[in-house]
C-alpha cells in the first residue's frame, strides 16, 4: 500500500471512501425521518424574501427558534428586491428555488433542495481535502487524517445549518473548499488552470457570504496575489492577480453594500448585549460611546424581542442611537477598559466550542419532540468538544501559540530548503487561525453575546481545521516512527538468521 516515499498509493481512493461516509452520514441526519435542520431566529426574512418565499406558519412562537420548519411558500410574483443586501446566499437560494420548482412544480419550496446544493459541494471538499492529505502520509496516517474529516467536519453540529437560510452553512462549505484547492495551487501549469478559476469562484463566494467574512475575503486575496508569484506562465500570472482582484472587490462590496437592517441589528446588540452587559455603570458606558443614558433601559434586549420597550426602527432610534456611534467608538471604549475587553473575550470562549446555538432547536415540530430538541446524531465530536478543551481565552491564546509555533519551524525549514510551493501551503495554513481570532473579538464587538455561539461559528470552524492538522500530524509521525521500528526489526532478524545460518555451514 506504499510508494518507495512510504507514502499511501492509492490516495484517491482513500478519499473517495472518505467523501462517501460524509454523504451517508448527511443522507440520514438531513434526508432520512426525523428530518434534522436549524430553527430561524430572526434571520431567515431578509434571506427569503427578495427570491419569493415566505413562511407557511402563522404565529412567531411556531416560525421562530424552537422548530426546524422545512416547507415554505413561494410567491408567484416575487416582490421587487427592496433592499441593497448582497450575498452569495441568495444565489444559493435561487439556485435551489428553480431546482425545486423544475422536479415538483407546487409552489412549495423545501429547505432540503438548499441542503443537498450545500452537501455536494461539502461531500467535494472533504474528498480535496483527504486526497491532499493521503499524498503526504503513509497509509496509515492518511487512514487517519479520513477517519479525523468526517468525523470533525460532517458533524451533525455544522451539517444542521445546511437546512436552513443562514450564511453558516455557505461560509463552511466554501471555506473548505477555499482551503482545499488553495493548497493545490502551487502545483498548477498551464493546462490545470482550470484549478486556479475554481479557487477564485469559491473564495470570491466565501467572501460574499456574510459581511462578516470579508477580512477574510481581503487576506484570500492577498494570498491569491502571492500564489501570481509561484508561476513561471505568464497566463497564470494573470489569472491569479485577476482573480485576487476579483476577490477582493468581492470582499468590499459585500461590506460596503451592508444593507442599514443589518448594521443596525449589530449595533442593537453591541450596545444591549455588549456594552450594557454586566457593566456596573451603565449610563457612564452610554455617554463614552456617544449616546444618551437614557438608553439604560434595553439593558439585556435584543432587536428580536417580541415586546419591545421602544421600535427598534423608531424615528427615535434612527435618530439618537443609531446615527449617534459605530465601530470606532466601541474600540475605543475596550481601548480604554481593557478589563471589560478581557471579560468579554473570555465570555466568547466559554462559547467557543459551541457549534450548535442553544436557542435553536433542529426538528420539526411534527417530529414530537421537546422545544428547542437537538439532534444526538452523528454528534461525537461537538459532544466531545465542550468537554474536551478548557472555555478561557488563556487557552485559546496557548493553542494558537502551540499552533503557529509548529508552522513557524516547519517554515524555516521549507525557506532554508527553498521549498517555495511548502511555504506557500504554511502560509495558506496559517489563514484558518487568523479568521477565528478575528471571529473571536468581532464576536462581541459586533453584536454583544447575542446568539453568540452563532456568531462563533466561523471560529469553531477554524478551529477544527487547526486541531484536526496537528491531530492528523502527531498520528502521522507516530505511524511513522512504528513503521521504521518495524522495518528495522525486520532488518535486525534477517541479519541475525543470515549470520547463524553462515555458522552452520561446512568449512
Amino acid at each position: 500500500m506504499l510508494d518507495e516515499a512510504g507514502r499511501a498509493r492509492h490516495p484517491a481512493r482513500i478519499a473517495a471512501a472518505a467523501a462517501l461516509a460524509a454523504a451517508l452520514v448527511i443522507l440520514t441526519a438531513l434526508f432520512v425521518k426525523p428530518y434534522v435542520g436549524m430553527a430561524d431566529n430572526g434571520d431567515f426574512f431578509r434571506e427569503i424574501h427578495n427570491p419569493g418565499l415566505y413562511d407557511l406558519n402563522e404565529t412567531y412562537e411556531d416560525r421562530h427558534f424552537d422548530y426546524y420548519n422545512r416547507i415554505y411558500g413561494i410567491r408567484e410574483y416575487p416582490y421587487e428586491a427592496n433592499t441593497a443586501f448582497i450575498s452569495s446566499l441568495s444565489l444559493f437560494i435561487r439556485a435551489a428555488i428553480g431546482a425545486d420548482l423544475l422536479l415538483t412544480g407546487d409552489n412549495r419550496f423545501d429547505v432540503r433542495a438548499i441542503a443537498a446544493l450545500y452537501a455536494i459541494l461539502f461531500v467535494a471538499a472533504i474528498y480535496l481535502i483527504v486526497r491532499q492529505a493521503a499524498e503526504r502520509l503513509t497509509a496509515a496516517g492518511a487512514a487517519v487524517a479520513a477517519l479525523l474529516a468526517v468525523f470533525i467536519l460532517a458533524d451533525t453540529g455544522y451539517t444542521a445549518y445546511f437546512s436552513s437560510f443562514y450564511g453558516e452553512p455557505a461560509s463552511y462549505v466554501l471555506l473548505l473548499l477555499t482551503m482545499a484547492l488553495l493548497m493545490r495551487l502551487p502545483e498548477l501549469d498551464r493546462r490545470s488552470a482550470g484549478w486556479l478559476a475554481a479557487w477564485v469562484a469559491a473564495a470570491g463566494l466565501f467572501a460574499a457570504a456574510k459581511q462578516q467574512n470579508a477580512p477574510a475575503g481581503i487576506l484570500l486575496a492577498l494570498l491569491g496575489l502571492r500564489a501570481a508569484f509561484l508561476y513561471d506562465s505568464r497566463r497564470l500570472r494573470r489569472l491569479a492577480m485577476g482573480g485576487a482582484a476579483a476577490v477582493a472587490a468581492a470582499s468590499v462590496l459585500t461590506y460596503g453594500l451592508m444593507s442599514d437592517d443589518i448594521k443596525h441589528i449589530n449595533q442593537y446588540h453591541a450596545v444591549t448585549r455588549g456594552i450594557l452587559q454586566n457593566t456596573d455603570y451603565p449610563e457612564r458606558d452610554l455617554e463614552e460611546i456617544g449616546l444618551d443614558p437614557k438608553f439604560a433601559v434595553l439593558a439585556g434586549t435584543t432587536y428580536y424581542d417580541k415586546y419591545q420597550l421602544e421600535s427598534v426602527e423608531s424615528e427615535l432610534m434612527q435618530e439618537e442611537f443609531y446615527s449617534k456611534f459605530g465601530y470606532l467608538s466601541l474600540l475605543r471604549y475596550y481601548a480604554l477598559h481593557a478589563d471589560r475587553a478581557v471579560d468579554k473575550l473570555n465570555e466568547a470562549a466559554s462559547h467557543a466550542y459551541q457549534i450548535r446555538p442553544a436557542a435553536m432547536g433542529n426538528y420539526e415540530k411534527s417530529a414530537g419532540k421537546e422545544p428547542g430538541a437537538k439532534s444526538p446524531f452523528f454528534s461525537g465530536w461537538s459532544s466531545l468538544k465542550l468537554e474536551l478543551f478548557p472555555r478561557t481565552f488563556r487557552f485559546i491564546v496557548l493553542f494558537y501559540a502551540v499552533f503557529y509555533g509548529g508552522l513557524a519551524y516547519f517554515y524555516v525549514s521549507a525557506w532554508r530548503g527553498r521549498r517555495r510551493a511548502d511555504q506557500f501551503r504554511l502560509e495558506a495554513l496559517a489563514l484558518p487561525g487568523l479568521i477565528g481570532l478575528s471571529q473571536l473579538g468581532v464576536s462581541f464587538l459586533g453584536a454583544g453575546d447575542a446568539d453568540l455561539a452563532k456568531h462563533l461559528f466561523l471560529f469553531n470552524v477554524c478551529f477544527d481545521l487547526m486541531f484536526g492538522l496537528m491531530a492528523g500530524w502527531v498520528a502521522h509521525k507516530i505511524m511513522q516512527r512504528l513503521r521504521l521500528r518495524g522495518k528495522a526489526g525486520k532488518t535486525k532478524w534477517k541479519s541475525e538468521s543470515s549470520i547463524s545460518g553462515s555458522s552452520s555451514l561446512p568449512s
